[in-house]
């Protein structure tokens, strides 16, 4: 959060869980009056030297400038972000199976482009395919897709930008990601299919206020549909990612003393290297309804994941440094929403253009205490405090655009974009363009 002058009084304030509390608030009431927020009157044998030099100062000011507030808020933030390359992969295998409903709406709207044959056929251009009959696409560095006597690999590349505004409670920053996902599924029957997948992203950002992060996350996800009728299918996933949050933020303190006419200035960058952890689950339904060339069909699902951040210390010179408790974050999100797609065709090949619309609402996750002290309070008892984090949002969309054009000569180039929309907190934005070849 960008420095903000705060017109609280200095001194010992009650922990109260009930009230709402800013890191900034917290810091500059529990160091200004040397540090008797924190229990002492001066410096205390339990501090570090940078934690002392703040607490030799005798401020007796009631206001104070902190900066720092998005101690711990792109752990959860990073750990949040969907992975739509299982969705896409399930499209695709409902499309190989020829469903009815597959065969004009597979390519659903994703950050990769990824579409398949089987959306052609039957649409005045014959895609090509194996000699067997399975479709085998292939896809110019984002992806390819084959099926081997009922086994199916895949594998696509994805890149994202998502920025997060600054909060009451939390510092804003702009990030982008970037990853792929690789993977194996096998079709038991022609109702059920069933499979595996790995993915890797790196997502790098930066902070408004100053500072910098970046997260690698490892994962698999366990996946499988069914085919209830030719319209319709159930979608069902499991998954763990392992999550390592390299963090360094810009930590800031001003504290005046208009008796003496001077102040103390701290300020730094506080880095922190923490691992966590994501078990998700997903249920996805929906109905595809062809009408001559244009399909149009409804999707309701249902999102729940777990995600642990393990506890961690921050490092640094300037005394502000947090010791950081384990947190939790629990997410509840149904989905609703609407697919259509076209096919037209022209001189010079097939036009698909399609949209897609879907509707968010969040249950469980809600504005979380966070619970620290300072590093350098090496006391026995240590003070410890908590502060808040952004409430998020309970309702959004995402929409989503696209249109591929298929050439005789087998080449298909395609351009798509994808946004969130309703979500004051955060801008998040996918866009792929590109040419795919038929192998």
């Amino acid at each position: 959060m960008g420095a903000v002058t705060l017109g609280l009084m200095l001194g010992l304030v009650p922990d109260n869980p009930a009230s709402a509390q800013v890191l900034n608030n917290r810091l500059v009431q529990l160091l200004g009056n040397n540090c008797s927020g924190l229990g002492v009157s001066g410096t205390s044998p339990g501090f570090g030297a940078n934690l002392n030099n703040i607490c030799d100062f005798p401020a007796t000011a009631s206001t104070g400038i902190g900066g720092g507030g998005g101690a711990a808020s792109v752990q959860a933030s990073a750990a949040s972000i969907l992975n739509r390359n299982i969705l896409q992969r399930l499209e695709e295998a409902r499309a190989e199976e020829g469903q009815e409903g597959a065969k004009a709406s597979s390519m659903m709207m994703n950050p990769f482009g990824v579409l398949t044959p089987g959306l052609f056929r039957g649409a005045g251009m014959a895609a090509s395919s194996s000699p067997t009959g399975d479709s085998s696409p292939g896809m110019l560095n984002l992806g390819r897709s084959t099926r081997w006597k009922g086994l199916g690999l895949f594998a696509a590349g994805f890149v994202e930008s998502l920025d997060r505004e600054v909060g009451v409670y939390q510092d804003g920053y702009k990030s982008t990601i970037l990853g792929f996902t690789a993977g194996a599924d096998y079709r038991f029957s022609r109702q059920v299919t069933a499979g595996v997948a790995m993915t890797y992203s790196n997502t790098n950002g930066d902070f408004r206020n100053g500072g910098n992060f970046s997260t690698n996350s490892y994962g698999f996800t366990f996946f499988s549909q069914y085919l209830p009728t030719d319209k319709t299918f159930v979608q069902l996933t499991a998954g763990y990612t392992n999550n390592n949050f390299m963090v360094a933020r810009n930590s800031s303190l001003t504290l005046p003393d208009p008796g003496a006419g001077r102040t103390v200035s701290v300020g730094g960058i506080s880095s922190s290297n923490s691992n966590g952890n994501t078990f998700n689950m997903g249920f996805l339904t929906g109905y595809d309804h062809p009408i001559d060339r244009f399909t149009l069909g409804p999707r309701v699902g249902m999102n729940y994941s777990n995600t642990h951040i393990g506890d961690y210390q921050e490092q640094g010179g300037t005394g502000l440094e947090l010791k950081y408790g384990d947190q939790y974050v629990n997410s509840v999100q149904s989905v609703l929403g609407m697919q259509g797609t076209a096919v037209v065709s022209t001189g010079f090949g097939v036009l698909v253009p399609q949209v897609n619309a879907d509707y968010i609402h969040e249950f469980a996750n809600s504005q979380r205490f966070i619970n620290v002290q300072l590093a350098e309070d090496q006391r026995a008892n240590p003070f410890q405090f908590r502060f808040q984090t952004d409430t998020p949002v309970r309702n959004y969309f995402n929409l989503g655009t696209g249109l591929v054009a298929v050439l005789p000569n087998g080449l298909q180039p395609f351009v798509n974009f994808r946004a969130m929309v309703g979500n004051n907190q955060f801008n998040n934005y996918a866009g792929t363009f590109g040419l795919r070849v038929e192998m």
